[in-house]
């Protein structure tokens, strides 16, 4: 079975979110550090164009966005797992909360205490990705913010005083989804001090986080470029799923609904209920397939 290779960087939320799912199941991977921002040269030829992270890679085979990421992992890897299909709905349900409303509660107030030790083309970088996005915005935007992050805090803390987990007895994908959103706030001490104040969230915290996670071994991005030229798609027997709107071998985009606006472009090949891959030629790499989840994605074809 080829090897994992996450790229990602220290900083990054969703990168966290994978590495607690790693770290759980035991699993050896491959790091490979990319660019806090725009251009990133070593990525794009992979993803087509998509900037986000993390990506992982398996090969010739490219995963985008941790809705994916995730499912793909447990997919490969079911034991121990984190996505039982018993709990599967509530844990889509929580980990869409986390990873876009929790998440933007999170943000503002922590980065506008990271903004001073930033680069200061950070703003300008993100302002290109997302509408509105400035320093005014953050800065008059993180009271408010932080108000709905004190909720949520005591939601979460409500139900851990009650169960070790979110749901239940064991970790799930909810727990890392949400796990990587309270990770962020340990970049401010004084934020942080909002979840060790609460018994049930800080216990659980502590419990994710002591989760060892040490079979890492970094690989430069050269490598990572290299293993994916000498590598050919193995991801694409899925076929397609009949689609009124979507149709196999015709070129396809690929575009996230909420910020971001590269795209990638190539082949549709496999078309399930979840998730699209399309093919692309690139000439640093050579044929690679790319994978993306259907939700928060703006499909079309030409």
């Amino acid at each position: 079975m080829s090897a994992l290779i996450l790229h990602h960087y220290a900083l990054s939320p969703f990168s966290e979110k994978m590495r607690r799912i790693f770290a759980f199941k035991g699993l050896a991977w491959h790091a490979v550090e990319q660019p806090l921002m725009a251009p990133k040269p070593d990525l794009t030829p992979l993803t087509g164009g998509y900037r986000r992270i993390p990506v992982l890679q398996i090969g010739a085979d490219i995963y985008c966005d941790t809705a994916l990421i995730a499912r793909m992992v447990e997919r490969r890897y079911p034991t121990p797992t984190c996505l039982p299909a018993n709990m599967a709905g509530n844990i889509a349900l929580l980990e869409d909360w986390a990873d876009h409303r929790l998440f933007m509660q999170v943000v503002p107030p922590v980065l506008v205490e990271l903004l001073p030790a930033l680069p200061p083309e950070f703003l300008t970088d993100r302002a290109a990705m997302t509408t509105g996005f400035s320093r005014k915005a953050i800065e008059e935007g993180a009271p408010q913010a932080l108000s709905q992050t004190r909720q949520s805090l005591d939601r979460l803390d409500l139900q851990l005083q009650a169960s070790p987990y979110l749901l239940g007895e064991q970790f799930t994908l909810a727990d890392a989804s949400v796990y990587h959103c309270i990770w962020f706030l340990k970049n401010s001490p004084g934020l942080f001090a909002e979840v060790l104040a609460r018994r049930g969230l800080a216990d659980w915290f502590r419990r994710i986080e002591q989760v060892a996670g040490d079979q890492i071994q970094p690989l430069t991005s050269a490598e990572a470029l290299a293993i994916a030229k000498a590598a050919q798609p193995e991801d694409v027997h899925a076929g397609c799923v009949p689609d009124r709107d979507l149709r196999a071998g015709r070129p396809t985009t690929i575009t996230a609904d909420d910020y971001g606006i590269e795209t990638t472009t190539g082949e549709l090949i496999q078309l399930t209920t979840d998730s699209i891959t399309v093919v692309r030629t690139d000439q640093q790499v050579g044929q690679v397939a790319v994978h993306y989840p259907r939700a928060g994605y703006r499909i079309s074809q030409t």
